[in-house]
């Protein structure tokens, strides 16, 4: 045989085994590799009217099986993981008969530097870039958006691609279950999503050891490369989305908070001036959207009802509940 015959074979044998075992740890790990999922609340029987346009940060900060119960309205929503608006825009299109909106934000995913893990599966790369010319992104974020869709195929055969920090935090945590044999409650940092409506979370940030909570601020840090701006891509589809959903119907836009540990550590004075002012300019361009801050609410300016920096627990997402569809009812 000759020997560049041999050495494309072994490449193929390399590569093969390489894809297995990158799929395989995908698997074991728990983390989610695919996109969008439907979710659907409220009785069977009811025809949806609503959709809901958010994160995990809305889906685990807010009952949804509570809240279309007491609206007696089936709620929509087409899932993902790390989602952020530039994703929601295009899921909307999939439910063009609908005639209310609930849109979910926080300062965390409207970070115009967190970027959504699946935004190349979604998002068509044309529309990335005329949303990246229209609000003038700078180079280095640019760049970062128009990797993800190589990454995107090359993910088909390698998962794990991009994913080092869940691939690492995961495979810690499970060495610790197999050398102690309780679970570890240090959460994998990629994509996952609970399969249940009411969160059952009972975790507290505030009970999180020092070690722990250093390293998943340095993740996080990493992860957005300790940047806050939010007049990008992302506002661009936001108001987009919002335009389109007045057309349709009513529309109820959901300001999240976020921990006060991330408040402390993110949120400076001048960060929440400029997200007000994108708030603000948002209302401005879209007067009919009802706007609901839960954010300001003092009873979860703790870290006691924060499951990690972002996600509220069960305690937190009563509160959050009750305090959302109190302000709904004087809409």
């Amino acid at each position: 045989m000759k020997l560049w015959l041999k050495l494309i074979l072994i490449l193929c044998m390399a590569m093969g085994i390489g894809s297995i075992a990158s799929h395989g740890l995908i698997h074991w790990l728990g983390i989610r590799s695919s996109h969008s999922g439907y979710r659907h609340y409220g009785s069977e029987d009811l025809k949806p009217q609503t959709i809901l346009h958010g994160s995990s940060i809305a889906w685990d900060g807010l009952d949804w099986g509570q809240i279309s119960e007491v609206l007696d309205k089936a709620i929509d929503s087409w899932i993902t993981p790390g989602s952020s608006p530039s994703e929601w825009e295009v899921e909307h299109q999939r439910s063009p008969q609908l005639n209310r909106a609930i849109i979910v934000v926080s300062p965390y995913d409207m970070n115009e530097y967190w970027l959504c893990d699946f935004r190349a599966d979604i998002v068509p790369l044309s529309q990335s870039i005329e949303d990246m010319q229209y609000c003038g992104a700078d180079k280095q974020l640019c760049k970062r958006i128009l990797s993800q869709y190589p990454q995107m195929f090359i993910r088909n055969f390698f998962p794990t691609i991009g994913r080092a920090d869940g691939v690492m935090v995961g495979i810690r945590a499970k060495l610790q279950e197999l050398i102690s044999g309780v679970d570890s409650k240090e959460a994998i940092d990629a994509p996952k999503l609970s399969t249940t409506k009411t969160s059952e979370v009972v975790e507290k940030l505030s009970d999180w050891p020092l070690a722990r909570l250093q390293r998943r601020l340095v993740l996080m840090r990493t992860g957005f490369q300790g940047r806050h701006w939010f007049n990008g891509p992302k506002k661009v589809a936001l108001e987009h989305l919002l335009e389109r959903a007045e057309q349709q119907g009513q529309v109820v836009m959901v300001v999240m908070p976020v921990s006060p540990i991330y408040q402390k550590e993110f949120l400076t004075p001048k960060v929440m001036q400029e997200f007000e002012e994108t708030l603000a300019d948002i209302q401005h361009r879209s007067p009919q959207t009802k706007l609901i801050r839960l954010d300001y609410l003092p009873d979860l300016d703790d870290d006691a009802t924060f499951s990690d920096l972002v996600h509220l627990n069960m305690y937190g997402q009563r509160i959050a509940t009750a305090a959302f569809l109190t302000q709904l009812e004087t809409y």
